[in-house]
């Protein structure tokens, strides 16, 4: 099933440079797939990968996982009575240089391969948690060599980089998911605002609130969706909520604001205005509430307690 393993590469004396010549233009699975690829080079391993750790499941999730020619796919590996279970829970480096198999006998990946030695080392957050872990076998000894170790070394801080910005960025994904779904399914009218108060964004209600579509407002001005007198109001509000900085950055808007929909009808509305900096400039959320909608509510639901 398994190739013959590899020879060690000529280039195995400088880990540094093949790592960046490796992996340098890659990001995500790819990246993952050429450091495992390196490194088995490296150390003239038959097998190496890296994996992200699940330890509700106490398992490890291949991120790439080589062995002879094969990357395997679709492929989970519970720690439990194998050598990597004293990777993850000794959070240290575990190194078996001979006779693997007589520590665990019964773990079918080495049996199968025929596993004489093995290396794994975890891939640490910056607060202790173990992400994943990284881990080379072959089917010959693997000497304890300090040059070996330290190379290892230097490929396990590259995956726990990499593996480290993932994660943050699967976190950004999912709060810009969240922030997006709530600001979607507000009820009010939610308007963002670039530095010089013209339109950057809208949600869902603000485009019906308005009948204009979130492209056709991008880059107009106030007066394209306020009465004049409220649009000078509302930058006269802005300019003060820039000018007391941390002290105050939402305000009330003292007797509300007439709004303008694209059919040339006015509303009266409710609205906050808030002042946030993005990238050393003033961005500014503006929310209404239509006080028509409002009232209209209201006297539905006296009708309806009337007739009930």
């Amino acid at each position: 099933m398994f190739a013959t393993e590899r020879q060690p590469d000529s280039t195995a004396q400088d880990p540094l440079r093949m790592i960046l010549q490796g992996t340098a233009a890659e990001t995500g699975e790819r990246f993952f797939m050429a450091l495992v690829e390196n490194l088995a080079r490296a150390l003239g391993t038959h097998g190496a990968w890296v994996t992200e750790y699940l330890p509700e499941r106490r398992s490890l999730r291949p991120l790439a996982f080589l062995m002879g020619d094969q990357w395997m796919k679709d492929y989970e590996l519970p720690i439990d009575k194998t050598p990597c279970q004293g990777v993850i829970e000794g959070r240290r480096l575990v190194h078996h240089p001979d006779c693997v198999l007589d520590l665990y006998p019964d773990e079918q990946m080495l049996k199968q391969v025929g596993a004489v030695s093995y290396m794994g080392v975890p891939l640490m957050d910056l607060d202790g948690t173990v992400l994943g872990h990284l881990a080379v076998l072959d089917r010959k000894p693997l000497p304890a060599r300090a040059e070996n170790i330290t190379m290892f070394e230097i490929f396990a801080g590259r995956a726990a980089a990499e593996l480290r910005r993932l994660r943050v960025e699967r976190q950004v994904r999912e709060r810009e998911a969240q922030l997006a779904g709530l600001v979607g399914s507000a009820m009010d009218a939610i308007v963002q605002l670039d530095e010089r108060l013209r339109v950057a964004g809208m949600n869902p209600a603000a485009e019906r609130t308005f009948g204009l579509t979130a492209g056709a407002a991008g880059g107009e001005p106030l007066v394209r969706l306020l009465q004049p007198a409220d649009a000078e109001r509302l930058e006269r509000v802005a300019a003060e909520l820039i000018a007391e900085g941390a002290r105050d950055n939402c305000r009330w808007i003292t007797g509300g604001l007439n709004g303008r929909t694209e059919g040339g009808g006015t509303f009266p509305a409710e609205a906050t205005l808030s002042v946030f900096e993005l990238h050393g400039r003033h961005r500014f959320t503006l929310i209404l509430r239509n006080v028509n909608e409002r009232l209209e509510a209201e006297r539905r639901i006296s009708s309806l307690s009337d007739e009930a």
